[in-house]
């Protein structure tokens, strides 16, 4: 399911005319991102927070790795459903659950730093999968890298 949701972001993204390549390194943010948050989500201190908001605090980004000042996101957390039904009204309802998940008003607003990639920018894509408490889920990242020319 991963890999089919960031196809379908990186169509929307493609269709609106942004170049976006999907990288090692935004995987591994991702990853590194979701991990974080999980064991953050164990922490007392952090019982009733929901999942979006643990991955946007600070101590949350500071412990995936991720400087906001030099590798600005914006993420979009998906969950990790599992569809139980098949044939053609399974796939029909899939397909229509995809398409309103992976909207691209669905990633996050405030970000992670400052995100404003101009048209030189390398755009770069990633995704992974992981729990946070008890609900899996799929984060969507986009980050980009300034160019130098």
């Amino acid at each position: 399911m991963q890999n089919e949701l960031l196809k379908v972001t990186i169509d929307k993204l493609t269709d609106i005319g942004k170049t976006v390549t999907q990288s090692k390194k935004a995987d591994e943010m991702a990853a590194a991102l979701l991990a974080a948050a999980d064991t953050a989500a164990a922490q007392e201190a952090n019982n009733g927070k929901d999942a979006e908001d643990l991955l946007l605090d600070p101590a949350v980004i500071k412990a995936a790795g991720i400087d906001p000042e030099k590798t600005p996101c914006v993420v979009n957390l998906i969950d990790d459903v599992q569809f139980k039904s098949s044939g053609m009204m399974g796939e029909f309802l899939k397909i229509e659950w995809m398409g309103q998940v992976t909207s691209l008003e669905n990633f996050d607003g405030d970000g992670i730093g400052t995100f404003n990639p101009s048209d030189d920018d390398k755009v770069e894509i990633g995704a992974a999968t992981h729990k946070i408490g008890d609900e899996s889920y799929i984060l969507i990242l986009l980050t980009y890298t300034t160019s130098t020319t």
